[in-house]
């Protein structure tokens, strides 16, 4: 009885096992599956898969839905639609359980996975499930969703259902689940069910048999049961024995649980009934049969009567014994072989007939099964290669559907480009033309007539002209020459517009040439935009001459010719004399117009061949190449005499203006473009001394001025400091005027006298020197680059303020260079203040407006130095927007004693205050001052009173912890 169990128990058991095997293995290869997911593409597959029902469900879209051959879902989700995580769970489960699905169920009712969001994707052969679910259905109390919380199961492991009834599926289940975790949380469950259905059939008829065969869980949960199967399905599949007040069925499962063994055999404690069972691996049940005690005894009593009966009749077999023989030796081998062969003709696979003897028979049998053997596997590779052949064809199908997918995709595209394409063939016929080649050429009609047709017909049916008709045509015939050359050609057609024209060849795998892509775009814009830039870069706003930057390049571009031609030629130099007066009585916007007249009466002088430039503020500079000195002195001569001739009309006054100018000519004066400059500027003060309103040659004797002089020595001076890193940087501390708190430190250059290091020289001695040799735009780069490498360095100092030339207004990269520099040592911009002075921003409003615009763009702030020193000062305000103003300190030196002064920087404080600015005064050299600007409000101060420039400053110290 014993083994009877153990063998219907090892027949059960044998599909949980492999339940348990597969459950593990779909869940481990889904997990793989969404770590190497292309988390982009799969987003755009749930959008072509899924789609949100009226009911508010999810489900698949009705042209996918195909319950036989892929998995069905539904999903609670609200109507902006499931997040990220659940769209990636959703399609790789459905690609997995679609390639997996057929091969599971059967042997499995199902294969599955639960979403934490409240939704199944499951693969039952033939069950729509996604289609049968309603709105209110929800897997959120489902025992596969209860066993894998983490708060019931941490150790994440696997675990068996109780048996329930599906009601969809209207049969007996039991279910196998894998808690799934992803991206460190619980998403859900990976389950197979199995139909316990046959199971519980065979136990419920064990009754009509000698004994009684049930089906007990561990947890004493009676699956089946022969006469309880009513009671069981009320239960859900979960009654407890205990419940049921049954002597017996208590003493079996005491008998099974205090063995604690897979399989035995023994009498009941009441002696009523021998009881046998052995464990269903899997669910971890227990198979159980019952058999009465009194039934055993009637069975020894008949055992007992067949001996006496047997002695009785032991004669009997001895009469039939060779009857029997014949039987057993000849009739029943012929007869296996009659039905094997029977089978055999039928087309199925008749079971071994294996008689086992040596004779006739025995050898014919032997044959017989050989043969079935040798067509079996005849039949099983003719099966196996024509399963072969379908999976191809399959894969081949799906590999067919993808490429159409993406020659819609590409189509798609490049309708959407706003690039002309044509795709054409090694022998040049037209595959493809877009809608935007055809409206850039303005080709009526659709680009599908010209499918198949040669690309020249195209470009001939373009007509912009002559001239682009031909230049199509060579370029075509070039790359028709030349299969694998890429090319470009850019024209110009008769309608103003400028194409590109660029030709790619196309090749297959083999690399060999089997078309051309061309590509053709309209670059009109593009180039008028470049043009409008290079123009903007190279010209002077106000004057539209070129500027200082074009002028150097012009410059440099002459003396790299003259050294291979050894070419002559002069460069001149002039200013406006006194032109400082004209701003100051009569306002900037005067001064502007004035320039702008200059400009034109000069401009009108001069040949194409030479160049006119506006350096900045009133200095003008005009290149003359192959220029002799007599032409030099005849164009000086005539620049001089058309400014004194003009007369300017300012305010109802009539002025006339006069200008200096110097003239230094090339080799002659200089061989290279430094010196030229330096010496034209020398030429010009030269004729400054001689009374003005004149021009004069450089001269270099010894009775050239001694300001010339000095200006040439100077100018060594600062690029041999700028060489050796001569220039130091010193700090002055900027305080709060009510508290005294250090606000912010300004810093201040010095330069080391080379004879001398250990003196220092004061930039008023070298700055101006600096500024007109174009040196000053180094020194400033210089100081900028040192000063945020020491706020890099020390994150305790406070801001700093440089101070930067006028010239600097003319190097349009400056602020990005500012930027960088902030960038590269990790400083905020806010910790910078850039120092302006008035009369350098008043003198050129229009490039320091510009340039102001460009340093509050990286984030520094501004401020205006010297404020005040201007006419009109005030209303400069409303063009430069400045952060900060620096009262000049002429009205501050004597601020207690007139009080002409303290009104004015009350006015100052007050246009500030108003204007959102905040305010600096310097040259605070006594307690009485200070105390007064306190009363005024003014914001902050500086001088030597509170602090003086140092090298080592006390704000430098670093410190301690």
């Amino acid at each position: 009885m014993g083994q009877t169990v153990a063998l219907r128990a090892q027949a059960v058991e044998g599909l949980f096992v492999q339940a348990e095997q597969s459950v593990r293995q779909v869940q481990q290869d889904l997990l793989v599956r969404l770590r190497s997911v292309d988390t982009q593409a799969a987003l755009r597959r749930f959008d072509v898969l899924f789609a949100r029902g009226q009911d508010g469900l999810w489900r698949l879209r009705p042209d996918k839905t195909d319950p036989v051959n892929a998995p069905t879902l539904y999903l609670h989700h609200g109507p902006d639609g499931p997040d990220e995580s659940t769209r990636l769970r959703a399609v790789v489960s459905y690609d997995l359980l679609k390639e997996r699905g057929p091969a599971l169920a059967p042997p499995f009712f199902s294969a599955y996975m639960d979403f934490l969001e409240d939704g199944l994707m499951v693969y039952a052969r033939g069950i729509d499930w996604g289609g049968g679910a309603t709105a209110d259905a929800s897997n959120a109390d489902y025992p596969t969703m209860r066993g894998s919380d983490p708060l019931r199961n941490p150790v994440r492991r696997l675990f068996w259902t109780p048996v329930y009834f599906d009601q969809q599926a209207k049969a007996w289940m039991v279910s196998v689940i894998k808690p799934l975790d992803w991206q460190g949380r619980w998403v859900g469950t990976i389950g197979h069910d199995l139909s316990v259905e046959t199971l519980i059939e065979a136990v419920a008829a064990s009754r009509d048999k000698e004994g009684v065969q049930l089906i007990l869980s561990a947890n004493g949960d009676l699956i089946s049961h022969p006469d309880l199967r009513d009671r069981i399905a009320a239960a859900d599949g979960q009654l407890q024995v205990a419940s049921l007040k049954d002597p017996l069925l208590a003493q079996v499962h005491r008998m099974v649980t205090d063995a604690g063994t897979d399989h035995g055999a023994g009498l009941s404690p009441d002696g009523m009934q021998w009881v046998a069972w052995s464990r269903i691996r899997g669910p971890g049940w227990y198979h159980v049969y019952l058999l009465p005690q009194s039934r055993v005894h009637g069975m020894v009593m008949w055992g007992l009567l067949g001996l006496c009966a047997i002695g009785v009749l032991g004669l009997v077999p001895v009469l039939w014994s060779m009857r029997r023989l014949v039987n057993r030796l000849v009739a029943r081998p012929l007869l296996r072989l009659t039905e094997a062969v029977d089978t055999l003709g039928q087309g199925k696979t008749p079971k071994p007939v294996a008689l086992g003897t040596a004779d006739e028979l025995g050898r014919l049998a032997k044959a017989f099964d050989e043969m079935v053997s040798e067509l079996v596997q005849k039949r099983a590779m003719a099966a196996a290669h024509a399963q072969a052949l379908q999976a191809e064809v399959d894969e081949r199908r799906h590999t067919m559907v993808s490429l159409e997918e993406e020659r819609a995709r590409l189509f798609a595209l490049l309708g959407a480009m706003n690039m002309g394409i044509l795709f054409v063939t090694a022998e040049n016929l037209v595959t493809y033309c877009n809608p935007a080649f055809l409206k850039i050429w303005r080709i009526q009609g659709d680009g599908a007539l010209f499918v198949g047709r040669p690309a020249n017909e195209i470009f001939d049916a373009v007509g912009h002209g002559t001239a682009s008709s031909k230049a199509i045509a060579s370029h075509a015939r070039e790359v028709q020459l030349k299969p694998d050359l890429f090319s470009r050609l850019e024209m110009e057609v008769s309608d103003g517009r400028t194409l590109l024209l660029a030709s790619h060849p196309v090749h297959d795998s083999d690399r060999r040439c089997i078309g051309r892509l061309w590509i053709h775009e309209d670059v009109t814009r593009e180039r008028q935009t470049a043009a409008q830039l290079i123009y903007l870069a190279e010209r002077d706003s106000l004057t539209g001459l070129y500027n200082r930057r074009r002028f150097e390049d012009e410059l440099l571009r002459f003396f790299r010719g003259q050294a291979r031609h050894a070419r002559t030629g002069a460069l001149l130099f002039f200013d406006l004399d006194e032109f400082k007066a004209i701003n100051d009585t009569f306002g900037h916007r005067a001064g502007d117009s004035v320039l702008v007249r200059v400009a034109d009466n000069v401009q009108a002088l001069v040949r194409q061949t030479e160049t006119l430039s506006r350096l900045g503020g009133d200095e003008f500079a005009v290149l003359m190449p192959e220029a002799s000195v007599e032409d030099a002195q005849h164009l000086a001569e005539r620049i001089v005499r058309a400014i004194s001739q003009e007369p300017f009309c300012i305010e109802g006054q009539s002025l006339r203006l006069t200008t200096s100018l110097g003239i230094a000519m090339a080799p002659l004066h200089a061989d290279n473009a430094e010196d030229l400059v330096a010496h034209a500027d020398a030429a010009m003060y030269q004729a400054k001394h001689l009374g003005k309103n004149c021009w004069s040659v450089y001269r270099s004797d010894h009775n050239a001025s001694q300001e010339m002089i000095t200006r040439l020595t100077w100018n060594d001076r600062i690029s041999r400091a700028i060489e050796r890193d001569l220039f130091r940087l010193h700090c002055q501390g900027v305080y709060d005027a009510a508290s005294g708190k250090l606000a912010h430190l300004e810093v201040l250059i010095r330069m080391l006298d080379e004879a001398d290091t250990t003196q220092l020289i004061a930039p008023r001695q070298f700055i101006g020197y600096a500024e007109k040799s174009g040196k000053i735009l180094e020194i400033d780069r210089w100081v900028v680059r040192k000063s945020i490498g020491m706020l890099g360095a020390l994150p305790h100092l406070p801001a700093l303020a440089i101070n930067l030339s006028a010239r600097s207004f003319d190097d349009p990269s400056l602020p990005a260079y500012i930027a960088e520099q902030l960038q590269e040592a990790g400083v905020d911009p806010q910790r910078l203040l850039v120092e302006l002075t008035e009369t350098s921003a008043v003198s050129d409003l229009r490039d320091a407006e510009r340039f102001i615009d460009a340093l509050h763009r990286t984030g520094c702030q501004v401020c205006l130095d010297d404020f005040g020193t201007g006419f009109a000062s005030f209303a400069y305000l409303k063009h430069l927007k400045v952060d900060v103003l620096k009262i000049d300190g002429m009205f501050i030196r004597n601020l207690t004693r007139e009080q002409d002064n303290q009104v004015f920087v009350r006015a100052i404080i007050d246009v500030a205050r108003g204007l959102g600015k905040r305010t600096v005064a310097e040259f605070v050299e006594s307690q009485e001052i200070w105390d007064m600007l306190k009363t005024l409000g003014v914001d902050m101060v500086q001088g030597y009173h509170l602090d003086q420039p140092q090298a080592e400053h006390p704000a430098l110290a670093v410190p301690t912890a």
